[in-house]
């Protein structure tokens, strides 16, 4: 079994919740300021920023909500990764930069990588029942 101890069901509920907040924390931050974020994912060369910003930044709260809750979380974590994963290269394309730029495009490039791989574990633990959940699935 997978989650056999107490510690182990609460440590991947925790690792959950952290997931779902930095995602939902950054989508919505997305959506409450809209313009801005549309208007830089235009500058960086993102397709149809005006509808892929809003819809990218839902399908982020939907998937980061189905990963906290365990109401079909592999569902979840591919909407998290078909957003994160074209988003990471487009947008924080450090190696094109110098300066202050490029690292701060680094970072942010880096913690969506460790974003991309959290979804990638909670896709690959999708199969099993999860502790503390709610348990719908597939």
């Amino acid at each position: 079994m997978v989650f056999s101890s107490t510690l182990s069901g609460a440590a991947f509920l925790l690792s959950r919740v952290l997931f779902a907040l930095a995602i939902g924390y950054l989508a919505l931050g997305n959506l409450f300021d809209l313009e801005s974020s549309v208007g830089y994912a235009e500058s960086k060369g993102a397709p149809l920023a005006v509808v892929s910003v809003p819809l990218g930044s839902l399908g982020l709260i939907v998937g980061s909500l189905a990963v906290l809750t365990g109401v079909y979380p592999a569902v979840g974590a591919l909407a998290v990764l078909a957003f994160l994963v074209p988003i990471t290269a487009i947008m924080h394309d450090f190696w094109t930069m110098e300066g202050q730029d490029r690292q701060n495009e680094q970072v942010h490039f880096l913690k969506n990588v460790g974003l991309i791989g959290s979804a990638l574990v909670f896709l690959a633990l999708s199969t099993v029942t999860w502790p503390l959940a709610v348990g719908m699935g597939f």
